[in-house]
């Protein structure tokens, strides 16, 4: 038995993407975005692979943002020559000399050739850039005496942000980065005096606060990369797996399962498309209907097994007749083949036809029965129609069937000709294929996602339909995420200014007091805002609102001290919006909000008074615009991304729904019968193989019967295909009725001859259920006025055995194949079963093992 396809009609399709990757391998990406990648690591090739494939893109963004880093070191210079004028002018060498390495480092990694470039040249390059002008301006703020001065080591954070948000090293530089800068400030910064030690310990703070949200939202950039990288690589590997199914499947669906041939819905495809093209063409196009002669005959002295072989060796020659001339042949049922020949004259077809009868003699396929030859013997019609003048493909089918049935009355053996050319007709009702043509597979769908992923959005804004999905998608995490941020904001914002109080010492604690109560008003308010259920953005902009207000209040607050120490402490501001772009994961749009409030605040609100305080105010206002326009960029970029990741999962979501609705229409299709609608023969032996397995382990028995209508040969003979093709149908009908009511599995295993299984069933119940269905068939009362009974009758050959490891599953169809002609040869029109005598004279087929 042929090895086929395992496609159980009860099987569920592999869509559990959970499923899957539990079984896939451990290195797989399937199994890879299921576990997770908490580390930032994938397994060996799987890094290789990534690290490929961002190399260049990770290598320009880099580069560029080593040019913008040059220009914020350069005004960063400009601003220490107001803040500390008697710096040592050893500085200014050592800045020099930054500026000529970042110079050469760009210019070098511009002009490195491909094969030399690596993922961790220009990762390194930007952070020991980093580190570097850390490490200068740290040992400025140890050289400089002066108050005013020692406030510029504070731009520390500038550089860690740029690293983690900017630049978006890699988490491990990153971090290393953030480390290395904290570790040395709180090592080797120490205050001259006491203004200074306070200086310090509030930096330290702020330093460190900042840096613990900068390599969040490094961690996040760099998590949601390889995500979405992961994403894309499953997607490529899901699609091409179900494209090689689908392939492999509509192969099976317009294939012939015994004889590798076309089979008739793909033949009347075929047919279709070769009738425009001739009709536009205006070129003529013939087709040829071969059916083997007294093949019945054949069947009942061989046995079906050599009928098969029989049928395999006779598609070999009628593909290459067809192939000589530009065609293609099908089987269309049975023993019965049609080739189609575009751009033959009805004197080609002819010569195609004879030619073919000839070689299929030479080749001297025995046949003791053939009334003919003692070799099998083909009977060919042969019909041309001008499909520029009019006709239909049903017409010229009709027309090459009647030149068949004439070559059968003339002798067989031969070929004969229609007697005219097919005109413009009636379609001929009944004939042909009761489904339409194999439609090719759909255009991948999520065009429209797909086009805004390639606008870009760069507004941060889909189509209506899409914005409104991408928000619902989003509501109820995002409700819960601004619930908990608010209690978690709330408490480092307290918990932070409680800590840092000395460095606003002169204001009165009733101001201090009133920014309590502010943050026990946000709680409830948001509390209420969790409650309620609202619109998603209404939700966003009360957060957004809720963090402004906390902003402002605390510029406001501030603005009572009138200490130097607070203006340098007001750096310190960036982090309440920074916090709502990193912890809270606002949208940028809603950022912006408190970000931009709260600078604008910080530059209205303070009053410096003094050379000295200015210049202090000038330093913080130089950090708190640096910091806002990274939380701007932060925030951007994670909303983008978190957008982007979001349509690349409705576009896999729709292309692998949309992939596995094809395979499993074709599935469908490979393993149904093109006329009847119910399952073909290469379901029926996969049906086999899987119930003769659970039988084997259970110890039950299975049961199988082979039917064959009675006298089909001489019904088609007498009332034409298409009548066939109509009692075919609705004998097919009433099997898989009577199947399914007795919990089988029924097929058409070719031409007029059916096959049913059921499992669990003795022999009793096989011939009990046999006589059921030729009761149903007689009583139908399908006239067959060419039988002597009058009207259509079947005919059935009843097995079962319990299976064993040293039998093939073979052997039931032998037996059951035996039976079947017992009950022919006893009357026909009844179902016989073979009793142990006649059993036995059956060969059994031995699995070798």
């Amino acid at each position: 038995m042929s090895q086929t396809l395992r496609l159980h009609r009860g099987d569920p399709l592999p869509t559990d993407a959970e499923t899957a990757a539990r079984n896939a391998a451990p290195e797989s990406a399937d199994a890879v975005l299921a576990k997770g990648h908490p580390w930032l690591r994938f397994p060996s090739k799987l890094e290789a692979a990534f690290r490929v494939d961002t190399l260049a893109p990770r290598r320009i963004h880099l580069m560029a943002c080593g040019v913008l880093g040059a220009v914020g070191v350069g005004t960063g210079v400009l601003n220490l020559r107001h803040l500390a004028p008697d710096v040592d002018p050893q500085a200014w060498v050592m800045l020099a000399s930054w500026m000529a390495c970042c110079v050469l480092s760009l210019l070098m990694a511009w002009r490195m050739p491909v094969n030399w470039r690596r993922h961790w040249q220009l990762e390194a390059v930007t952070a020991s850039l980093a580190l570097a002008i850390n490490a200068i301006i740290i040992w400025v703020a140890t050289v400089t005496l002066g108050d005013v001065g020692f406030t510029h080591v504070t731009t520390t954070v500038i550089a860690v942000i740029y690293v983690c948000i900017a630049a978006r090293l890699r988490f491990r530089w990153a971090l290393g980065t953030a480390v290395l800068s904290f570790a040395a400030y709180a090592i080797f910064v120490e205050g001259a005096s006491p203004y200074q030690t306070q200086l310090v310990r509030s930096h330290i703070n702020f330093l460190g606060l900042s840096s613990v949200f900068a390599l969040m939202a490094n961690y996040a950039f760099e998590h949601r990369e390889r995500r979405t990288w992961l994403r894309h690589k499953l997607e490529q590997q899901r699609r091409t797996v179900l494209m090689d199914a689908s392939v492999r499947l509509q192969q099976l669906a317009i294939r012939d399962p015994l004889t590798g041939m076309l089979n008739r819905r793909q033949f009347d495809t075929e047919l279709e498309l070769a009738w425009a093209r001739a009709a536009f063409t205006h070129q003529p196009l013939s087709v040829l209907m071969v059916d083997v002669d007294f093949f019945k005959l054949y069947n009942d002295a061989y046995g079906h097994p050599a009928g098969d072989a029989c049928l395999i060796q006779l598609s070999k020659a009628l593909t290459c007749a067809a192939q000589a001339h530009g065609g293609v042949a099908a089987r269309i049922g049975g023993e019965e083949f049609c080739l189609l020949l575009p751009a033959c004259a009805l004197a080609q077809a002819m010569d195609a036809g004879a030619t073919l009868c000839d070689d299929i003699s030479a080749a001297r396929l025995a046949h003791c029965n053939s009334p003919v030859a003692s070799y099998v013997t083909v009977s060919v019609g042969a019909a041309q129609a001008r499909p520029a003048e009019g006709g239909t493909p049903l017409a010229l089918m009709a027309q090459a069937d009647l030149a068949l049935y004439e070559a059968k009355a003339s002798g067989r053996d031969r070929v004969c000709a229609a007697a005219c050319e097919v005109a413009v007709a009636a379609p001929v009702v009944g004939a042909g294929s009761a489904d339409g043509p194999i439609l090719p597979l759909p255009p991948v769908p999520g065009a429209t996602y797909a086009a805004t992923l390639a606008g870009g959005f760069r507004r941060l804004r889909f189509p209506a339909q899409q914005e409104a999905a991408y928000l619902a998608h989003h509501a109820n995490s995002r409700r819960k995420q601004l619930a908990v941020m608010s209690v978690l904001g709330m408490l480092i914002y307290n918990g932070y200014g409680w800590v840092n109080s000395a460095m606003f010492s002169d204001i009165d604690q009733s101001v201090l007091l009133m920014q309590l109560w502010l943050s026990v008003g946000v709680l409830l308010l948001s509390a209420v805002g969790y409650r309620r259920r609202m619109h998603p953005l209404w939700r966003e902009g009360l957060y957004s609102v809720f963090t402004t207000a906390v902003g402002v209040f605390s510029v406001w607050v501030l603005s009572h001290s009138q200490q130097m120490s607070t203006l340098s402490y007001i750096v310190c501001l960036v982090m309440i919006p920074m916090f709502a772009g990193v912890g809270a994961r606002q949208p940028f749009w809603f950022t912006c909000l408190p970000a931009l409030i709260t600078a604008i605040a910080s530059i209205s609100l303070f009053n410096p008074v003094g050379d000295a305080q200015a210049m202090v105010m000038m330093n913080s206002l130089f950090i708190i615009t640096n910091i806002t326009a990274y939380t701007l960029i932060l925030a951007y970029t994670l909303e983008h991304g978190a957008r982007k990741e979001w349509l690349f999962a409705q576009i896999e979501r729709l292309q692998r729904e949309a992939l596995e609705l094809t395979t499993l229409g074709l599935r469908q299709l490979s393993v149904q019968d093109a006329l009847t609608g119910i399952c073909n023969r290469r379901q029926f032996e996969d049906d086999l193989e899987f119930v003769w397995g659970n039988s084997l382990r259970a110890g039950r028995p299975v049961a199988m019967l082979i039917i064959d209508v009675d006298h089909f040969k001489r019904y088609n003979d007498g009332y034409g295909h298409p009548a066939g093709d109509r009692c075919l149908k609705q004998i097919a009908h009433m099997i898989h009725q009577q199947a399914q009511s007795a919990n089988g599995m029924a097929a058409r295993l070719g031409g007029e001859e059916f096959g049913v299984l059921l499992p669990d069933s003795g022999i009793a119940d096989a011939l009990q259920w046999g006589e059921a269905l030729c009761a149903a068939v007689r009583n139908a009362g399908m006239v067959h006025r060419f039988a002597e009974s009058g009207h259509v009758t079947v005919s059935a050959g009843a097995a079962s055995v319990v299976p064993a490891r040293h039998v093939d599953r073979v052997s039931l169809f032998a037996i059951a194949d035996e039976a079947l002609y017992q009950a022919k040869r006893a009357g026909r029109d009844r179902v016989q079963s073979l009793d142990t005598r006649d059993q036995a004279k059956v060969p059994l087929q031995n699995t070798g093992t």
